[in-house]
């Protein structure tokens, strides 16, 4: 019985090795990506359509930047011929009027189509293009959220979850 905890207590030793557990360090914010082309500023069209049931970004050339209402217009508009020969989808209607943008706090994108019908994906790919192209423009969002608001109802504050 001695040899067995002295077995155990030796065991115990030399697991204890006496690295002391750490709390959580924070980082700070999540990376950003940013072009290096003009200064800082993003040259290209970034718009999220949906690939697999995920909310993607897809990049498209663009000779200067695009402001926020045109970007979610080219988004409304879906995906190109080659984006959908690639298998990208939309949750989004089609443009049916015009998108407005209101500055904040939060921002809030006005869209002329019912809110409610939407799913999870089609909130993402507004909001998350939303944000791609307010970064081209160095543009930031207040608690990074923004506001969508249809003719139906506005939604709780909204941040990109791609």
């Amino acid at each position: 019985m001695v040899k067995k905890l002295a077995v155990l207590a030796v065991l115990l030793l030399v697991s204890a090795c006496g690295i002391q557990p750490t709390p959580v360090v924070p980082a700070g914010p999540a990376p950003t990506l940013r072009s290096p082309a003009a200064g800082g500023r993003g040259t290209d069209l970034v718009l999220y359509f949906v690939l697999a049931d995920r909310v993607i970004p897809v990049v498209r050339p663009s000779s200067g930047v695009v402001g926020v209402d045109s970007a979610l217009t080219m988004l409304l508009d879906g995906p190109s011929p080659g984006e959908r020969e690639n298998g990208y989808t939309t949750a989004l209607p089609r443009l049916t009027g015009t998108i407005s943008l209101s500055p904040g706090p939060p921002t809030t994108i006005t869209v002329p189509f019912p809110l409610r019908p939407l799913t999870g994906a089609g909130v993402n790919q507004l909001v998350c293009t939303a944000f791609a192209a307010l970064a081209t423009q160095d543009q930031w969002v207040i608690d990074r959220t923004v506001a969508l608001a249809g003719p139906d109802e506005r939604l709780p504050y909204q941040t990109c979850q791609a």
